[in-house]
C-alpha cells in the first residue's frame, strides 16, 4: 500500500482538480500554498498542449495561486524535450496552433511547412482541412509521427471540443498508421521526464486529477501515487464502476491536507 505521507512532489492536473473554467474549486488554492508550507514540492501538469506554459502561469497567477516557471509543465514542453534528446536537428511539420508554434521555438526547434524530418500533431485549435491533409502525407510517406497527447475532447461551454484524440482516428483511418509515440497522460514518457526533471523516485510523487483515464492511470502506469479528486468529471458511481483504482479518493484537493497530518 502506497503511504501519501511518503510524497515529497504533487503533480496536480488543473481544469476539473484546481480551478473550473475561470473558478477556484473550493479550498484549492490554501490546500496547494499549505503544501508549500510543509515543504513539498508542486507541479501542475496539462495535456492541452494548446497553449504556452508561460500561459498557465500567467492564468494561475491571475486567478490567485502564486506559481513559479518550475511549476508548469505540459505536454507540449514533454514533447519538445523529447524531439530534442532523439531527434536533435530534425525540422517539424507541426499541426499546433501559434502558441504549440512559439513553445518549439522557444526550445530551439525548427517548424517547417515543407520538407520536414518529423510530424507532430497537437491541440490545433487553428487547424485547416489543407494543413490536416498535408499531415496524412507525410504520415503516409513514412516519417516519424509523435502526438503531444491522446484526449479525444476538451471540456467546453454548451459542446466539448474535439482534441487531438479525434484527429488521431481521423489519421488512422486515412494512412492506416498511429502515432508512434503519445507524449501525455496516461503514457509514461511524461512520467519518466517529470522524475527526471524533479529528480525524484516514482514513489516520492502523488499525480493528483479528477479523470480516471489519464490522471489515475497516468499514477498507476509510472508507478506513482494516484489520487483521484471528485470535483470534475468522475462522480462515485463512475469510480465504483470503473477497472481503473486510486490509491485515494477525495472530495477535492483541499482535503488531501488531512491526509497528511
Amino acid at each position: 500500500m502506497k503511504n501519501i505521507k511518503d510524497v515529497e512532489l504533487f503533480v496536480f492536473d488543473l481544469d476539473g482538480t484546481v480551478y473550473i473554467g475561470d473558478t477556484e474549486i473550493e479550498g484549492s488554492f490554501d490546500a496547494i500554498n499549505e503544501l508549500r508550507r510543509m515543504g513539498k514540492r508542486i507541479c501542475f501538469f496539462t495535456n492541452n498542449s494548446s497553449r504556452m506554459h508561460t500561459d498557465y502561469i500567467a492564468r494561475l497567477n491571475n486567478l490567485g495561486l502564486r506559481t513559479y516557471a518550475d511549476e508548469i509543465y505540459t505536454s507540449g514542453q514533454v514533447t519538445c524535450e523529447y524531439i530534442l534528446d532523439n531527434y536533435r536537428g530534425s525540422k517539424v511539420y507541426l499541426l499546433g496552433n501559434e502558441n504549440l508554434k512559439k513553445e518549439f521555438e522557444m526550445y530551439g526547434i525548427e517548424v517547417v511547412d515543407d520538407d520536414p524530418d518529423i510530424c507532430v500533431i497537437g491541440f490545433d485549435t487553428s487547424l485547416t482541412y489543407e494543413r490536416l491533409y498535408k499531415f496524412c502525407k507525410y504520415v503516409y510517406a513514412g516519417l516519424p509521427y509523435i502526438a503531444t497527447h491522446p484526449d479525444y475532447f476538451c471540456p467546453a461551454p454548451v459542446c466539448p471540443m474535439p482534441d487531438i484524440g479525434s484527429m488521431i482516428e481521423a489519421i488512422r483511418l486515412t494512412t492506416g498508421k498511429s502515432p508512434d509515440i503519445i507524449m501525455g497522460k496516461p503514457h509514461k514518457t511524461a512520467g519518466e521526464r517529470l522524475a527526471k526533471k524533479y529528480n525524484l523516485p516514482c514513489k516520492k510523487i502523488a499525480m493528483v486529477g479528477d479523470r480516471l483515464y489519464t490522471d489515475v492511470a497516468f499514477g498507476k502506469n509510472c508507478g506513482f501515487v494516484s489520487v483521484l479528486v471528485l470535483s470534475g468529471e468522475t462522480d462515485a458511481d463512475m469510480l465504483a464502476h470503473s477497472r481503473v483504482k486510486p490509491d485515494f479518493t477525495f472530495d477535492a484537493v483541499r482535503d488531501i491536507i488531512g491526509a497528511l497530518r
